[in-house]
């Protein structure tokens, strides 16, 4: 049963430079590459290319692709062509499963005999990933988190990965680089239960963690796009005009804007864009129960914001204030790693780059032994 998140059969010789974290989404390839100074951390190379086309259609191309990752290469000034890349998230599934073991079956058995129950097809074809999740209930019950990919796309994108000219020492899946990159932000010493929230444009990803533990990765119906039309809607304005309003107006409610006018702008506009965040702030709070359940316990909750929202001034406090949690934007990784020669201070566009959230929990998989 391969693991996604095992190293390949080639290791990465020793550099001071890490290797190259590759993210294909849905709309743009990220690459960024870091670099360990004494007991520093920082950004070497960063790249983000818009490819434009659907991603299966993408991996169909070879030609297209290998253009696209060159690009990225040339554009960002890498320095190697070792990478750590991600399964993209279209043509993977990730699912919590709980299973039982006994003296018949071990972990990896059990998993494989509950999974070729649920997929039906031949499990021979298909590349599984599990992680254990350890949890405090007593008996043989157990829970995990398994990724799931055909063989035959893992091993046409390794591929064109090596057509592209590179070398990848690693593959992964997006949840384990986020909580890696989570794991690097966080300094905690209570105990913590963490939602990563990273809005698209049609779909949300939800990434949950308990501590340094990854409890489940779900896909939710909602997106920046039908956010937009209500606006649209409510208002008989275009695109372009929602677009304009909602990254110009604060939608956090606490917020004492002088101007009274836009105070009631700023109010309408929340009280439009509530009813269609409910099932994205449902989502979040179920999320949290589940990981209290698990962790049996009374912990802090910590919620933090990526993508097409984390974007909109004022959206982290709006769902702060619908879920009663701590919701914060995560950083851009230009700004938690500098690049070379530059403070976090001289970044004048550090909020352009949290797209490149898991493409740097891929790159940090050299230097954090333990995530």
């Amino acid at each position: 049963m391969p693991m996604f998140d095992r190293a390949l059969s080639h290791p990465i010789r020793d550099s001071e430079n890490g290797e190259i974290g590759l993210e294909l989404s849905l709309e743009e390839l990220h690459m960024i590459q870091l670099r360990r100074t004494g007991e520093s951390l920082e950004v070497i190379a960063h790249a983000s290319v818009l490819h434009g086309v659907d991603i299966g259609d993408l991996l169909g191309n070879p030609k297209k692709f290998v253009e696209i990752v060159k690009h990225g290469l040339k554009q960002g000034r890498f320095q190697g062509h070792n990478v750590v890349a991600a399964m993209p998230a279209t043509h993977t599934r990730v699912m919590p499963i709980s299973y039982q073991t006994s003296g018949k079956y071990s972990d990896d058995a059990a998993i494989a005999k509950l999974m070729q129950d649920r997929i039906g097809d031949d499990i021979a074809e298909f590349v599984i990933d599990y992680m254990p999740v350890q949890t405090l209930y007593e008996g043989k019950q157990k829970l995990a988190l398994v990724a799931i990919c055909r063989e035959e796309t893992v091993v046409n994108f390794l591929e064109l990965l090596r057509k592209s000219g590179l070398r990848v020492g690693a593959l992964e899946i997006g949840p384990i680089a986020i909580r890696r990159l989570i794991a690097a932000i966080q300094r905690v010493d209570q105990p913590q239960n963490t939602m990563v929230v990273n809005c698209g444009r049609e779909k949300s990803f939800l990434t949950l963690l308990s501590d340094d533990r990854l409890l489940a990765d779900d896909e939710v119906d909602f997106g920046e796009e039908v956010v937009l039309q209500r606006i649209c809607d409510a208002l008989d304005m275009s695109r372009t005009l929602a677009i304009d309003l909602v990254t110009r107006i604060n939608l956090d409610p606490a917020a004492a804007d002088p101007d009274p006018a836009q105070a009631r702008h700023a109010e309408a506009l929340r009280e439009i864009i509530k009813p269609q965040i409910a099932r994205l702030v449902e989502e979040i709070q179920r999320g949290l129960m589940f990981a209290q359940s698990e962790s049996r316990g009374v912990r802090d909750n910590q919620v933090f914001l990526l993508g097409s929202l984390a974007r909109w001034p004022g959206a982290a406090q709006l769902l702060a204030s619908l879920t009663d949690t701590t919701v914060a934007t995560v950083p851009s990784p230009l700004a938690l790693f500098p690049p070379m020669g530059k403070s976090a201070e001289q970044q004048i566009d550090t909020d352009s780059a949290p797209e490149l959230t898991v493409a740097t929990g891929l790159a940090l998989r050299r230097f954090m032994d333990n995530a």
